[in-house]
C-alpha cells in the first residue's frame, strides 16, 4: 500500500522542524497483518487502510513506528517494510480470557515501549489498552471507528458483553482516560461531548489521490460495485442482492468476506442464481482498485456507518457513490458528490437512472474526487495526527 509522495512532502517539512526521530507511535491493531503482507489475511477493512496509510506517512517523515498485532503462531517479533510488528496479541472478545489478554498485552506495552500507543475502534482492546498504559504511564490515544462505537446501545451487536452494564461503564471510563479522543465526524463528536462528557478532536479518513491517467472513461465502466465485510446487521449485503433482482439489465459486483461461513455460502448462492450479479469474495486490499477503476457507481447499503472508507476508495476513481442511509455528516445531501436515497425503492430509482445516463454519474463522480482531494487527503489527517500526538505526549 502506498500513498504520493507529493501528498506527504509538505507534512516532511513541517515534521522535521519538530525533530519527529524522537517520537515513537505504536499501533494496537490486531487485524493489521493483511495490510503489511497483503494476501495473508481476510479480515481485513477500513480500520485498518486507515492505521497502515497514516503509519507509513509517520515513518516517511522520521518517525520510529510499530504495532502490536494478533499472534499468528510465527516468530514473535517481525520486522515489516521499516516497522515493528509484534504478534503477542491473543483474542479480545471472550470476557473470559480477558485476564490473559491483560497480561499479554500488558508486557507487550512494557517491551515496546513507545511514546504513544494508538487504538482505533474495538472497545474491548479500548478497555484493555487504556488501563495497561494508566498503569504503566504511558500515552494513550482512542480514536471511534463507527458510530456503534460510542452508540452504547448498538455496542452488544458487534461484542456481547456489552449487554452488561459494567463492560460499558468500564468502556466509557476507558475513552474518558485516553490522553486524546478523536472522532471522525461531528457526529460522533457531538455524542461525545454531549452524551458520554467526552472531548474529542475531529480527523476524518483520508485516502491519496491517484494520477489522472488511473482513470477509466464513464462509459467503458461495466458494473455497479458493493465492497464491505459481510456483516447482515450493518452492511446489510442482502439489500445489494435484492437490487440486483429488481435491476436486471444491470451488471453488478458483490466484494467482500465474513468468517460466518452459512451467510457467506447463502451470498455465494444468491449471486449464482443471478446472471447479473458476481460474487468475488474476499479481494486482498492490494488488488481491490481494479474493481473501483471499472465501476459505474459504488452503493452503500449500511444501516448505520462511521467514517465509509469505501466513500473514499470510490471518489479516488471518480466513482459516484449511491448511499441508502448514511450521508458523512450531509454531505451527500448538501451537496452533488453522490446521491442519498433514504428507501430502498428510491435507491432502485437511483441506480437504475444513474446506469442509463453516464454523464451524470461521470460529473458526480468528478466532483465526488475534487471533494476528496481537497478535504480527506493523507496530508490532512497527518498534520492533525502530528499535533495531537505532540499535545498528547506534553
Amino acid at each position: 500500500m502506498s500513498h504520493s509522495s507529493e501528498a506527504v512532502q509538505t507534512g516532511l517539512e513541517r515534521v522535521t522542524d519538530a525533530d519527529s526521530s524522537d517520537t515513537h507511535v505504536c499501533f494496537i491493531c490486531p487485524y493489521i497483518y493483511g495490510y503489511l503482507k497483503p494476501g495473508s489475511r481476510k479480515t481485513v477493512g477500513g480500520a485498518e487502510r486507515q492505521q497502515h496509510l497514516l503509519a507509513t506517512s509517520l515513518q516517511e517523515t522520521g518517525y520510529d513506528v510499530s504495532f502490536i498485532t494478533f499472534v499468528d503462531g510465527g516468530d514473535a517479533h517481525e520486522r515489516i517494510d521499516g516497522f515493528d510488528v509484534w504478534k503477542t496479541l491473543p483474542p479480545t472478545n471472550n470476557i473470559k480470557q480477558a485476564p490473559n489478554v491483560l497480561f499479554k498485552l500488558f508486557r507487550s506495552i512494557q517491551r515496546v515501549d513507545a511514546d504513544v500507543f494508538y487504538v482505533r475502534g474495538n472497545p474491548p482492546l479500548c478497555i484493555l489498552s487504556s488501563y495497561c498504559c494508566a498503569v504503566l504511564g504511558e500515552t494513550f490515544v482512542y480514536c471511534v471507528a463507527n458510530d456503534s462505537n460510542i452508540e452504547l446501545a448498538r455496542l452488544p451487536d458487534h461484542h456481547g458483553m456489552f449487554q452488561y452494564t459494567v463492560p460499558k461503564l468500564a468502556y466509557v471510563d476507558a475513552i474518558r482516560r485516553s490522553d486524546a479522543v478523536v472522532a471522525q465526524t461531528e457526529y460522533q463528536q457531538n455524542i461525545l461531548e454531549n452524551v458520554l462528557g467526552i472531548r474529542s478532536d475531529i480527523v476524518p479518513n483520508v485516502y491519496s489521490v491517484p494520477p489522472q491517467d488511473d482513470l477509466v472513461e464513464m462509459s467503458d465502466r461495466s458494473f455497479v460495485l458493493w465492497v464491505g465485510s459481510l456483516d447482515p446487521e450493518q452492511k446489510k449485503p442482502m439489500r445489494f442482492v435484492r437490487l440486483a433482482e429488481q435491476l436486471p439489465a444491470v451488471e453488478f459486483v458483490l466484494i467482500g468476506w465474513s468468517q460466518d461461513e452459512t451467510f457467506r455460502t447463502r451470498i455465494s448462492n444468491q449471486a449464482d442464481s443471478l446472471s447479473n450479479l458476481r460474487f468475488e469474495g474476499f479481494v486482498p486490499p492490494d488488488e481491490i482498485d481494479r474493481y473501483y477503476r471499472r465501476a459505474a457507481m459504488f452503493v452503500n447499503t449500511s444501516e448505520y456507518e462511521g467514517f465509509p472508507n469505501t466513500f473514499l476508495e470510490a471518489w479516488r476513481f471518480g466513482v459516484p457513490v449511491v448511499s441508502l442511509h448514511h450521508t458523512l455528516d450531509g454531505l451527500l445531501s448538501e451537496r452533488d458528490i453522490g446521491l442519498h436515497s433514504g428507501s430502498v425503492d428510491r435507491l432502485t430509482q437511483q441506480v437504475e437512472r444513474l446506469w442509463e445516463n453516464p454523464e451524470t454519474a461521470a460529473e458526480l463522480g468528478h466532483n465526488g474526487r475534487e471533494y476528496l482531494r481537497t478535504h480527506y487527503s493523507v496530508d490532512i489527517a497527518f498534520e492533525k495526527y502530528t499535533q495531537l500526538f505532540a499535545a498528547a505526549c506534553d
